[in-house]
This record gives structure tokens, sequence and C-alpha cells, in this order.
């Protein structure tokens, strides 16, 4: 017979340690920590998702062909950005490819020329063109740079997007900062997000700390910031890896007051059948893409990622597996309701606090008049919350991650009275995988004076779990 798991939240007053994440934003979209990749392909559908970002890529081959005199405007449509502003979604430009002249290779991936010359130098192509990149697009409400991606994967490991060693990545990273700021001190740079898995597999210390390190040597290093504003992290398929990551970036950040860390989350349900795959290594579901992202969310903003976002909106023709929230014909995943209702619910945060055992997962969002608790089973077996109400007759709601709601009314299943929801367990994929956590449910709380105290009820032992 299948263990249950039994969590009771009781009332008590206390005073609970959370994660203060809500930060001074008047005049910005309610919705600013949360985004999506591709949000221009499928503005209508941006607009429903009702996201307060997007990342588009300002391709360096595209804009400067020929040569560096080039600066073809066209290579990227100024009406994804009019669109952007019309939603109020902000843009954040990931600047990629190399021109073949830029580099002795004339590879897309190469380091660029002339980066020992000084800014001002024309030999120092790179920073000609980030300068002229910036003064174009800061009045059109561009402020925020990513440089390059994946710099750490290496030849053999997968698609190398750039070909450098850490130290070349350096260079290009410090010349851009001083180049971008120059002209736009309001603009935040970001490192490159890192595909991280190459690392783990080729035994290296994490590429971010070997980046940092090479930065911090650096003479300008304590004058220029450190040459960074930001972090991406980048997160595919697996729940747990979320918070091992972050916590990772989190170490290796460590000392250096003001970095933040955004969160970046993909994950492709290769067992749609639409798509299917020959032998997919992960037997990741529809339904598992639309619980990884409401799981993932809530642990970000746990973390404190001062972001969020899914990769991508819709899926691309360029790429064998799906990704995308909204299939190449147009219809919706379950994961887009999942994400329209994660920025509905959890925009309001004001500080959010995790909670975790072997058992069962769960993230407290405290919002101005409201408590939102999200929680799901950890392993193989399912779970059941007992969620302590100071009376019998009070109301909550409760949503699936489809969105789907409905009201519950505490009773006297648990004294003096609760709310209770069986979260199910997680499935291992076809390949015997655990790697996303049970589906969760979100409840709604009207906030109370006295915090909720949770315990864990195993086999009729109780244990304190907040």
């Amino acid at each position: 017979m299948t263990r249950r798991v039994v969590i009771g939240l009781c009332v008590l007053m206390m005073m609970a340690a959370g994660t203060i994440i809500a930060r001074a934003q008047s005049g910005r979209n309610p919705a600013w920590r949360f985004g999506v990749v591709g949000a221009y392909e499928a503005p209508d559908e941006a607009r429903d998702l009702g996201v307060g970002w997007e990342r588009i890529t300002f391709d360096w081959a595209a804009f400067q062909p020929e040569g560096p005199d080039d600066f073809e405007t066209d290579a990227l449509e100024e009406a994804w950005l009019e669109a952007a502003e019309e939603a109020d979604r902000e843009v954040v430009g990931l600047i990629t490819h190399t021109p073949t002249w830029a580099s002795d290779s004339g590879a897309v991936d190469a380091v660029p020329n002339g980066l020992n010359f000084p800014l001002d130098n024309p030999a120092n192509v790179w920073a000609a063109f980030v300068t002229r990149l910036a003064e174009y697009y800061a009045p059109l409400g561009v402020h925020h740079w990513i440089i390059y991606d994946e710099p750490d994967v290496r030849p053999g490991e997968g698609v190398v997007q750039f070909a450098g060693e850490v130290e070349d990545y350096a260079a290009v990273l410090w010349t851009a900062y001083r180049a971008i700021k120059a002209v736009d001190p309001d603009a935040t740079i970001h490192i490159a997000a890192m595909n991280g898995w190459t690392d783990i597999a080729a035994g290296r210390e994490p590429y971010l700390a070997r980046l940092i390190q090479v930065l911090q040597a650096d003479p300008g290093a304590a004058e220029h910031n450190t040459y960074f504003d930001s972090v991406t992290v980048r997160v595919g398929t697996a729940t747990q890896a979320v918070s091992d990551r972050l916590a990772e970036a989190q170490a290796i950040l460590e000392g250096m007051p003001g970095k933040t860390i955004w969160l970046e989350t993909s994950i492709s349900p290769a067992l749609e059948t639409a798509r299917q795959q020959d032998v997919p290594l992960l037997g990741v579901t529809p339904e598992h893409q639309a619980d990884f992202i409401v799981q993932a969310a809530a642990l970000g903003l746990a973390a404190d990622a001062e972001r969020f976002s899914v990769y991508r909106l819709s899926d691309s023709e360029d790429e064998a597996l799906p990704w995308g929230l909204i299939r190449a014909n147009g219809t919706h995943r379950p994961a887009f309701d999942a994400y329209r209702m994660v920025i509905e619910l959890f925009s309001p945060t004001l500080s959010a606090t995790r909670y975790t055992r072997d058992d069962a997962e769960m993230i407290v969002f405290d919002q101005e008049d409201r408590e939102v608790i999200v929680f799901w089973a950890r392993g193989t077996t399912s779970v059941r919350f007992a969620i302590a109400s100071p009376e019998i007759g009070e109301n909550a709601t409760l949503y699936d991650t489809q969105g789907r709601r409905r009201r519950l009314i505490s009773d006297d299943t648990v004294y003096p009275a609760a709310f209770t929801v069986e979260a199910p367990a997680a499935l291992p994929d076809e390949n015997g995988f655990l790697t996303v956590a049970g589906s969760p449910y979100i409840l709604v709380l009207d906030k109370q004076d006295a915090l909720r105290v949770v315990y864990v009820l195993i086999d009729s032992e109780r244990f304190r779990l907040r």
C-alpha cells in the first residue's frame, strides 16, 4: 500500500524568515519579473500570456555583413520593438555571431579581432560595434545586453557559440561593458547564459567561477564593477536542478554585492505525439512541461532570482525538438496556460520562502492582501497537504497547473479546521528518470495576522517544516 504523507499547516504567531524579493518598481509593468524568448514571433499571444519582458537576438553578422562601416538596422525589425512598447514589454538584447570579416577564422563563433586595442581605436571592431548598437537602441528602450551565448560549450560537447577560451570571453565582456556604459550609463550588462552540464560532464570547475577569477584579476575591475551587472542561470528539464544551479551561482557571486541573477528555463515535451522522437533521452510530456514551469518559477523567486523567463514562446522550425509554449500549428500546450497563471498569481509577491523535505516541497509567497502557497510531492509518494485554518468555513481558491480553479472550504478534517489537498506523486519517465517532480497545486488564501507553521506527518509522526 502506498505510504501517504500528511502535511498540516497550523497557525502560530511568529516571525518568519523570508527572502525579500520585492523592490520599488513604480511605473513598471506588474509582470516585470516574467519574460519569454521569441515574443516578437507571436506578439498577440505574448500579450495574452502577460509577460513583462522578452529576449531578442541582435545578430552582429547581420548588422555588419560586409565590414565595420555597415550598420544595417533592418537586421532587426523595428516593428518588434514597437509591438513590445505597445504591450509594455521590456526588450533584452542578446548579441551574437561574429561577422566573417571581424576575425581571422571567419567563423560566427570566433573571437573578434582587435580586443587589445583601446575602445576608441577603429581596430577594436567589437567595441566600435557595441558602441554603435547601444547609441542607436538606447533611445528605443533597449538597455539590457547579454554578451554572446553559452561560451562554456567546447568543441565536441555540443553547438559551440563562442570558440574562445575563458580569457577571450573576459576580454569580450569587459570591452562591451565599458563601451556600452560610456554611451548608455543606465545599461545593464549580462554575462552569457551557460550550458552548465558540459562542465559537469567534463569534471571542470564551473565556467562562471573561472570567468569571475579572470575578471577580478584585471586592474580595472574595481573601477568598472567587475565588468558585469547580472548573470543568467539556464536550467532545463529537472526540477531539482533549478535550486542546485541557482545555489551554485549564488555561491560563486558571494561577496559581490549588487549582482543580480536571472533564471531562464527550458523543457521540451519530447513525448508529445505530434513530435514523437525515436528514443527521447528524457520522456517529458506536455503536462510535465507545464508542471516544471510552475515549479521553476516558484523556486526561482524563493531563491531571489530577480527575473524568470521561458525558452521559448513558439516552436521553431530550425530546432529538432519542440520547445514552445505554442505548437507550430498555433495551438497552445498546457504550459502556456500554466505560465499565464504563474504570471497572474506570482507577480504581486513581496517575499518568498522555500520549505523542503525529502518528501515534499512548498514555497510560500507573501503578498499585500493574500498568501499564495505552492506545493508538490518531490518523489514517488503522493503527499496529502492539510492547510490549517483558524475556523471551519474559511474560503480559499485552489489552482492546478492548467489554471483550473475551484473553491475550497475548510472543514474539521484536521483540528480545529483545515483545507486538505493531495498532491500526486512524481512519475518516472519511460527511461526511469525522475526529472520533473509531482504536479503542483497553488492555494490562494486571505492573509491572516497569524503566520502559518507547517508540520509534516509521516507514519503518524509529526515533523515541523515551517
